[in-house]
């Protein structure tokens, strides 16, 4: 019976330690386009400019994105990066291939182990059951039938104890409404000075995704002033991992450089 007993706990504490340990990882490229990623032999497509995977074990993993081109001829592919990138344990992984084709990771959070109080609850049912009963064959069937069964183990110990991390957030940035409402004001000014002045003040207090940065940023005629808004809105962006979106809203790419370097990228 120990030995039961101690076969199962060893069992539990080997299932918590590897599931603590996932980790997830999203990737976005540095235009708007489609493109598609292939990680250890499994292809993910592109969602929402970036494709996320999740339940990744740590260490080295062979990574591969292409990048999906409409033409006059029909699809061509472009691999923009392949090689093995390195995934720790318990973080989601914000990384971004840069237009010259080298994997960067933006930024890093802390997955917690995903384990409710139920985990403790169950501890606790488990000591109680079996140190409350009398011998060792009523004091198993009372650790089967109160801590195994139905009402910790079966229901709410295991199977609704350990919650994996989902991240189904989607920024939301400036509502549909108030950002139409910003272009149209913008589109009745005349110079790019009194545009990056109104776009500026609705940023500051709504908030943008990068999609919303980006459109707001082609309605500027002149680089100089494309970069200042970029560095005013920057901090307001709610989705910083897709801030590479901005690659093609300036004329020039040594105004994109700037901008980059500004926030630190490169």
């Amino acid at each position: 019976m120990k030995n039961f007993i101690s076969l199962f706990v060893l069992m539990f504490a080997l299932a918590f330690s590897s599931s603590a340990a996932f980790s997830e990882l999203n990737i976005s490229i540095s235009d708007n386009a489609s493109f598609f990623v292939n990680l250890d032999g499994t292809e993910y497509s592109a969602s929402a400019g970036s494709v996320t995977i999740r339940g990744l074990n740590h260490g080295n993993h062979y990574l591969e994105v292409t990048r999906e081109t409409m033409t006059l001829n029909g699809v061509s592919y472009n691999r923009l990066f392949s090689g093995y990138i390195s995934i720790s344990p318990s973080k989601r992984i914000f990384a971004v291939i840069d237009r010259f084709g080298t994997y960067k990771v933006v930024r890093t959070e802390n997955i917690s182990s995903g384990y409710s109080s139920n985990y403790n609850s169950y501890g606790s049912n488990y000591g109680n059951s079996y140190s409350n009963v009398n011998g060792h064959g009523n004091g198993y069937n009372a650790l089967c039938s109160n801590s195994y069964g139905s009402s910790s183990w079966g229901n709410s110990g295991y199977n609704s104890g350990y919650m994996p991390p989902v991240s189904n957030y989607m920024p939301m940035g400036m509502n549909p409404q108030a950002f139409s409402t910003l272009v149209a004001s913008m589109n009745h000014e005349v110079f790019d000075d009194s545009k990056v002045r109104i776009a500026a003040l609705a940023i500051s207090m709504n908030g943008v995704t990068s999609a919303q940065l980006r459109e707001l940023i082609m309605l500027l005629t002149f680089d100089s002033n494309k970069v200042k808004l970029a560095k005013l809105g920057y901090p307001s962006v709610v989705d910083k991992n897709n801030i590479f979106m901005l690659n093609d809203a300036f004329v020039f790419s040594s105004s994109a450089d700037e901008f980059y370097r500004s926030i630190g990228i490169w």
